[in-house]
């Protein structure tokens, strides 16, 4: 359903037809605590063309009546449970908007998003991103934000970061938005989408498509919970086995459309950075029986740290050396202390101050 404000209330000086719209789709399933707060943001958002297109999967929990009080506002689309990745497809054919936002049924948009967007608005762009400020399970900042840049990465260093070391930073789901093209492009790709979220997919490809354009400022808030797939409350060893996997998914998805763009990629590219290789660190150390990387041993992981902190990544130098030091820490550490400096890394709310305060003065966290 298509929001429309007064003429009036448009940018000065822009005519209706030449103000891109906004679909703002919203997957649900089992978030009767959050959906609605979701749904009021993106209603909520200051700019002329929104519409909000609502995907419950198959709640069993009391979530459709939530969505359902807002049924005036927006298209509701509810569906026997599939998954979100059909969620968002099924949500975006629905769609009319120029500008696709997948805003995950947890999270909140900020109310200027779209103005911010169309301020930085280009025809070579197939990503937008910002960041987004964390919030915990009642709404309160944390005081973190998502991803932390000391510097506005420009579009040609994002591509060349993801050739060379398969990753780039990159907000959550919610704080990226889409050209239309784009997002039909990626849905409409011949591949195998077997993984949860189509921000895996649409995080990879669209370095290889297009511009991706940063915006230095949140513009949306990520809830943590506990429930989240991708944050952690508390330390869960079976998850870096998982989160490899969905990395490794991720990074051949990006070959296959740099492939198709004669894109030239690095070869063993993703061994190259250093997210990922905590992210190795921290299954083989925790979890070696379940550890997804055949022969794998410490001096392996190591020695490919140690090249990775020449790549250049998006990261500062002082939050380069960090990580490459962590993952010394880890893999030299004893037994008793590994858990206690994964659970540093990866859950935020375990660190001591002095660890907070020592980050902070060596600016690897603002």
């Amino acid at each position: 359903m298509l929001k429309e404000i007064p003429r009036q209330a448009m940018l000065r000086g822009a005519e209706p037809a030449t103000i891109p719209s906004l679909s703002v789709i919203i997957p649900n399933h089992n978030y009767a605590a959050y959906v609605g707060s979701a749904i009021r943001s993106a209603l909520d958002i200051r700019w002329p063309k929104v519409e909000v297109i609502v995907v419950d999967d198959g709640s069993t929990d009391n979530s459709l009546e939530v969505i359902n009080e807002f049924a005036d506002e927006v298209t509701v689309i509810s569906q026997p449970n599939a998954g979100q990745m059909p969620s968002c497809v099924n949500g975006f054919r629905k769609s009319s908007g120029d500008v696709i936002i997948f805003l995950d049924s947890d999270d909140v948009l900020h109310p200027d998003v779209m103005t911010e967007i169309a301020s930085v608005s280009s025809k070579a762009a197939s990503k937008y991103q910002f960041q987004m400020r964390v919030i915990d399970a009642k709404g309160q900042p944390t005081g973190n934000v998502l991803p932390q840049y000391f510097s506005c990465p420009a579009s040609d260093d994002i591509r060349r970061w993801m050739t060379t070391t398969g990753a780039y930073p990159t907000p959550p789901g919610s704080g990226n938005a889409y050209p239309r093209w784009f997002v039909e492009r990626v849905f409409s790709f011949e591949s195998d989408f077997v993984d949860r979220a189509p921000d895996s997919y649409l995080l990879a490809a669209a370095p290889a498509c297009g511009h991706v354009v940063t915006i230095t400022k949140p513009l949306a808030d990520y809830r943590v919970h506990g429930l989240n797939h991708g944050a952690f409350l508390q330390l869960d060893d079976t998850r870096f086995a998982r989160e490899i996997d969905l990395t490794r998914r991720r990074y051949e998805f990006f070959l296959e459309v740099a492939q198709t763009m004669n894109l030239p990629v690095t070869q063993h590219a993703l061994n190259r950075n250093l997210t990922y290789l905590c992210l190795r660190t921290a299954s083989y150390r925790l979890r070696p029986d379940i550890h997804p990387i055949a022969r794998e041993a410490s001096i392996f992981i190591l020695v490919d740290a140690l090249r990775a902190f020449f790549y250049p990544q998006g990261f500062s130098t002082s939050q380069s050396a960090s990580l490459l030091l962590w993952i010394l820490c880890v893999l030299v550490s004893p037994s008793r202390l590994e858990r206690k400096l994964v659970g540093w890394r990866y859950v935020p709310a375990e660190r001591p101050k002095w660890i907070k305060s020592m980050l902070s003065q060596l600016r690897v966290l603002r």
